[in-house]
């Protein structure tokens, strides 16, 4: 690419984002090194290898690992780069309010080497006001001795199209305030195919936040009308389907069941909550989404009680789906960890399991008699009497009526995220909210 070959560019904390950026950059046709502090993780790197999964990154990882120079020396990354791209992750010190110290402390390792002028990107998602603060900090730590231009460039990478979010965005969105800075994002996105929207560096953080607390809006709001459902006899799998297809509304998160939950758009919400609250601004629609979603676990218990009746402590479930969403180990805020909590304070018993991430959720779930975690899907449905689908993993999808026949003497199914097709269960008992209720044929 002319006019690009010569850039260092310089992705700074592998992480999720770190390396699904790294990987797309180089695919993309950049030389780019990759720095990270943890030597065993660069170790592994350099190998091809990782522990994060996401579809595809593993044989992406394979493909492209060796054109990546993965370092844990800051003098390496930093020495004659030409962009330093910040992939930290930022935590919550407390609801609603980022944790920046280590996000500080990584760009005051950077700019002990800092040798040119040089453009500084973060697509970390942090508060609005943090690229200036980000400017002011990197030049008096650098003595104004260069010119330091700050970008911001959120990432919309969703976990499990990860890849494929990342070289085929839908949208690009920088916020800067100088030519050089939209010279060199102009350059560094040459090769991808999609609108190039620039903006105030205080209006690309804020779309960052406001896009994914939207996606919280309409996850409550379907969530609730699904529970209307319930009430008048109508199909919420229908009615999403209806809304969907006015154009000015779509069909993406109009699927409702237990709840949303990971690492983004809980704490995005949460922080935007906060900014507003922090400058005098109301925004009750967010407050009540976080609200209906505080509540789902609750309202899904209430099904299965109205089902089953009001005692289930003599009753054994089998929670399919521990990470927040399918195919992924992620289970940060996780709605099963809720469900767990409400069936125990049923006294049931639980036996948990999925396809990716138990072992990352036993080490987090509570150590408690009344759960057991499966190694199996079939050990799972064998040895309890009701199944409750929490994820919509690819193995889960997989089911069949026969297989339902096969491993539970009575199939009775709750499903909380919409994985499986009621209508080939012929011999299941089928719940969900928002359904039509489904009854096996005698």
């Amino acid at each position: 690419m002319k006019g690009c070959d010569l850039m260092k560019i310089t992705i700074v904390g592998i992480g999720f984002v770190g390396l699904v950026n790294a990987l797309g950059f180089t695919m993309k046709g950049h030389a780019v090194f990759a720095l990270d502090s943890d030597k065993k993780k660069i170790a592994a790197l350099r190998k091809c290898e990782t522990n994060i999964k996401e579809n595809k990154l593993q044989e992406c990882l394979k493909k492209y690992g060796n054109e990546i120079r993965f370092t844990s020396e800051f003098r390496d990354a930093i020495y004659g780069a030409d962009i330093v791209i910040i992939c930290n992750e930022i935590p919550e010190k407390e609801p609603g309010v980022c944790d920046l110290v280590g996000y500080f402390q990584t760009l005051k390792e950077c700019a002990k080497h800092i040798q040119k002028d040089v453009t500084f990107v973060i697509r970390s998602t942090v508060p609005v006001g943090t690229c200036a603060e980000t400017k002011k900090y990197l030049e008096t730590l650098t003595n104004n001795k260069y010119k330091i231009n700050v970008v911001s460039n959120p990432d919309f990478c969703s976990q499990g199209t990860a890849l494929k979010d990342m070289v085929m965005p839908s949208r690009i969105v920088v916020g800067l305030s100088s030519k050089e800075a939209q010279q060199a994002m102009t350059d560094l996105y040459k090769n991808f195919d999609c609108p190039l929207l620039i903006v105030s560096q205080e209006s690309a953080e804020l779309i960052k936040y406001a896009s994914n607390a939207y996606l919280a809006v309409k996850l409550s709001y379907i969530n609730e009308i699904a529970d209307l459902c319930d009430c008048v006899g109508a199909d919420i799998q229908e009615v999403s389907y209806g809304i969907g297809l006015d154009p000015r509304i779509g069909q993406k998160y109009l699927y409702s069941g237990v709840g949303f939950g990971g690492p983004s758009l809980p704490q995005d919400t949460r922080v935007l909550e906060n900014i507003a609250k922090e400058n005098n601004v109301t925004l009750s629609v967010l407050n009540a989404a976080m609200n209906v979603n505080d509540d789902r676990p609750s309202q899904i218990i209430s099904k299965i009680k109205r089902v089953l009746g009001d005692d289930l402590s003599n009753k054994r479930f089998a929670i399919l789906g521990l990470s927040y969403k399918g195919n992924t180990d992620d289970i940060r805020q996780s709605p099963a960890f809720k469900v767990i909590d409400e069936l125990l304070k049923e006294n049931s018993r639980i036996i948990a399991y999925d396809p990716i991430s138990t072992t990352a959720f036993r080490k987090k779930m509570k150590v408690d008699q009344r759960i057991a975690y499966a190694n199996t899907l079939d050990e799972a449905l064998q040895t309890c009497d009701v199944a409750i689908f929490l994820n919509e993993s690819e193995e889960f999808k997989k089911l069949t009526n026969e297989n339902f026949i096969e491993y539970m003497k009575t199939p009775i199914v709750f499903d909380g995220k919409g994985v499986l097709n009621p209508y080939s269960l012929k011999n299941v008992t089928y719940f969900a909210v928002g359904k039509k209720l489904k009854r096996k044929k005698n």
